[in-house]
Order: structure tokens, then sequence, then C-alpha cells
């Protein structure tokens, strides 16, 4: 059988230690994330594709109403897993300067950086209330909070944090035996236009 890396960008892939197989699916984050911090993460990722300081052209209507969408969704009870993922990083990089310093550095993460950060949590919220204000309309933002607050709503938010983890695992395990059957079925094509299927 073969596993391959499914990649973002090209890095090396290192073959499973004893087995001669190749990643094709990551393996899932630590410990469980719910819905709100993926959704957080892409809210993020859009706010990082605009250009600096630009501003939601949404009437303030439907920017309240995003905002209170926010709020129904658990978006942004999300705040301190944001702080948390966001602190991270910085650490990571602080460390990365600071080799052996970790002591120094922890006490720093929790003296200055957490606070800073979450001062700016009111900022990433208005951001994202913004983004949500520009793709939906008034009665489209109204119908996901009447969403959110109905009972199948409110269930579907419960449910996230244990069906994340479910759907990541069966999607590893999809990932990999369907590619591991494809490659194996396209070994004969491939060895006939002089190429070598990995693992082979």
């Amino acid at each position: 059988m073969y596993r391959v890396c499914h990649e973002v960008r090209p890095t090396p892939t290192l073959p499973l230690k004893g087995e001669g197989k190749f990643l094709l699916f990551p393996p899932p984050l630590r410990g469980r994330v719910g819905w709100g911090v993926a959704a957080a993460v892409i809210v993020a990722v859009m706010m990082l594709a605009a250009p600096a300081g630009a501003q939601s052209k949404a009437d303030p209507v439907a920017l309240a109403k995003a905002k209170e969408l926010l709020q129904v969704s658990n978006l942004a009870s999300m705040r301190d897993q944001m702080v948390a993922l966001v602190q991270a990083q910085i650490s990571n990089l602080v460390l990365a300067a600071n080799p052996g310093q970790e002591d120094k550095i922890d006490q720093a993460m929790d003296d200055v950086i957490q606070p800073a950060l979450k001062r700016r949590i009111p900022e990433y919220l208005d951001l994202a209330a913004g983004i949500y204000a520009d793709h939906f309309t008034r009665a489209e933002l109204e119908q996901l909070v009447s969403f959110y607050k109905s009972p199948v709503g409110q269930k579907l938010m419960r449910e996230q944090g244990d069906l994340i983890p479910v759907m990541t695992k069966m999607s590893r395990e999809w990932v990999n035996r369907v590619g591991n059957e494809v490659l194996k079925g396209a070994a004969d094509d491939f060895a006939k236009r002089g190429l070598k299927a990995p693992g082979a």
C-alpha cells in the first residue's frame, strides 16, 4: 500500500517508520477544537486578505445583526481560544529567538502578550461582524440568528465538539484508503508512462 503526502506547499515527505508508506492526510490537532475556532480561523484568514485599515461598508443594521450572530452562534465566546492560538504562535517565535529561556518566555506571555491580545479581541469581533455583514443581507442574517437560537441550532453548537474529531478521523481514513487504492490501480499505467509509483 502507498501513502502520499497531501500538502499546501512543497515540503519533503518522509516515510512512516517501519512501513515504507507516506502520510496522505495530516494527523488531527491535539485536543478538541470546536467549530467556533475553525470559523474564527477562517475569518482571520479572510481579514488578512483584506487591505490594512479596510472597513466594512455594510449598513449599521446589518452590522448589528452580524454582531448578534457572532454572539448566538458562539463564535464570540471563542475569544479565549483565539487568544491561546495566537499566543502559542508568538511564544514559538520568541522561543526561536531565545532558545533555553522557556521560563522567562512563559512569564512574558502571561504578563505582556496575553493581556495585549485580549485587549484586541473587540477589534477582531468588529472586523468579523463586518465580513459577515458584507456577505449576508439583513434578512439572511436574521434567519441565521433565528436558526442558532432555535433548538436545532443550539444542538448543532453542542454537538460540534464531538462531530469535528469524528469527521476528521473519518476523512483521514477515507483519504488514506482511497488514495492507496487509486495509486495501486494506477501502478501499471504509471509504468507505461515511465513513472515510478510512490512506495514501489
